[in-house]
């Protein structure tokens, strides 16, 4: 059974938001958890920031718990695009058609959102720099002092 809902994606309800994650009500009238972590590619400091009760949302049942309680995944489900036939979760607004990738088509490096290197100020840059001569000169008076003592 729990293989069944590992292939397809379902559709949920939120029921109940929790500060750990989400309960959502399954097309099967289950209730599961979906985990903060499980939200969303991106950092998920607050579920409230994503998802409100009475949300429908595509799920993937990705495990059951000893108590036999089911593990959802929203993250899971986007990734999963559509790929077994269901309908995929619609696309974030700004989402451009070049990040989302075919059904059936293996993952591209482009999949994943891109984290740039923030610019440094000129201050910052001269920070860094002196801390990193720092460092040295003090890794240097160590081995000095060390040799010292022989």
């Amino acid at each position: 059974m729990a293989e069944e809902h590992r292939i397809k994606l379902t559709e949920g309800i939120v029921i109940k938001i929790v500060p750990f994650g989400a309960f959502v009500k399954t097309d099967a009238n289950e209730v599961g958890l979906v985990h903060i972590s499980e939200i969303s590619d991106t950092y998920v400091k607050d579920v409230n920031q994503f998802l409100k009760e009475g949300d429908k949302v595509i799920v993937r049942v990705i495990g059951r718990n000893k108590d036999g309680k089911l593990n959802l995944s929203i993250k899971a489900a986007k990734a999963a695009g559509g790929a077994d036939g269901t309908p995929a979760a619609p696309a974030a607004e700004g989402s451009s058609p070049a990040q989302t990738s075919a059904p059936g088509a293996r993952p591209s490096y482009n999949s994943r959102p891109f984290h740039e290197k923030p610019v440094l100020s000129p201050f910052d840059m001269m920070m860094k720099r002196y801390l990193q001569d720092s460092q040295e000169w003090q890794v240097d008076k160590k081995k000095r002092t060390e040799r010292k003592r022989g």
